[in-house]
């Protein structure tokens, strides 16, 4: 005789207090909305030093990072569910976005890529060596 009992597969199971399922199709489609919006601003920032001179360059830099934030925190917290997870998860998860960040910057700033500093090779072709054949001709002419 066994003493397995039938259960109903058809039962509900009690819902986690501590987990909430996350933001409505409805709110999906604002983010989507919201990050279309935010990549044609990224996508326009290509010409706007034809549009507004050299201070659309000034501009585009820094408004560029500003947007990669938002989007990433968008993208993060909502598609992959981070606002509705543990807090240690979250803080683990933006702890090394903020670390790459550092690292990239630094990165950057080791490439020369915030100014020239004076050096004469900052953006500009390597000159050409002179020729046997002209330093002959000055010499002999």
């Amino acid at each position: 005789m066994s003493s397995v009992t039938a259960q109903n597969d058809h039962a509900a199971v009690p819902a986690d207090p501590g987990h909430t399922h996350g933001p409505t199709d409805m709110e999906y489609f604002r983010i989507f909305w919201v990050l279309f919006a935010i990549t044609a601003l990224e996508v326009s920032t290509y010409w706007w030093e034809d549009w507004f001179g050299d201070i659309g360059h000034k501009v585009a830099i820094p408004l560029l990072f500003i947007m990669m934030a938002i989007k990433f925190f968008l993208v993060a917290g909502y598609f992959m569910h981070l606002k509705f997870d543990a807090k240690l998860l979250s803080r683990t998860f933006y702890g090394a976005f903020a670390f790459s960040l550092i690292l990239y910057l630094a990165a950057l700033t080791s490439m020369n890529f915030w100014s020239d500093h004076g050096n004469a090779w900052f953006n500009n072709p390597t000159p050409s060596p002179p020729t046997t054949v002209l330093e002959a001709e000055t010499a002999g002419g």
